[in-house]
């Protein structure tokens, strides 16, 4: 037999197991759109985050992980998510960040980027005790400054006290 002959016998085969080409189906498969569109919306965050347009980035990011859970896909967005969260002010953004790889440890537990972000999370397991001794230091900063000022007061009072005290000697010595 002839190659090409071989070749084509086997393609004919190839179609009769396989059921056909699936390539002429009227309808793609939803879980398959659904995937092509989680795959693209992330490739946009990752371009706009080349760009330096993390704003943009976070709100494909945030779609992409909202959406259908796709390994390799939404276990790498949340990851750079909470990367992105860690810009955010005032302590909110670890919280968010924290939440981010607990979501991703849950979900994606063999996940590359679950092991790349297990130093992340202790590091911002450190800083929220940092912060909470912060918040207690402060709390007894105050504590302590009003303590000073009802000492301040009572000395003042004591003194007071000493003092007529004395004037009442006084007088009753006269």
């Amino acid at each position: 037999m002839m190659p090409e002959r071989i070749i084509a016998l086997m393609l004919a085969l190839m179609l009769a197991i396989t059921g056909g080409c699936g390539m002429l189906r009227s309808k793609p498969l939803p879980e398959t759109v659904a995937a092509v569109e989680q795959e693209r919306r992330f490739a946009g965050a990752l371009q706009y985050l080349m760009q330096g347009n993390e704003q943009e980035a976070e709100g494909l990011l945030e779609q992409v992980v909202a959406g259908r859970m796709l390994p390799g896909v939404t276990d790498e967005a949340l990851f750079q998510l909470a990367l992105l969260h860690l810009r955010e002010e005032g302590g909110k953004g670890d919280a968010h960040a924290q939440a981010e790889l607990t979501r991703l440890k849950k979900e994606f537990p063999r996940s590359i980027w679950t092991r790349q972000a297990a130093p992340l999370t202790a590091y911002l397991a450190g800083v929220g005790t940092l912060r909470e001794s912060q918040r207690e230091l402060k709390t007894v900063r105050e504590r302590n400054q009003s303590l000073i000022r009802d000492n301040k007061e009572l000395r003042q009072s004591l003194e007071r006290l000493k003092d007529l005290d004395l004037e009442l000697e006084q007088k009753i010595q006269r």
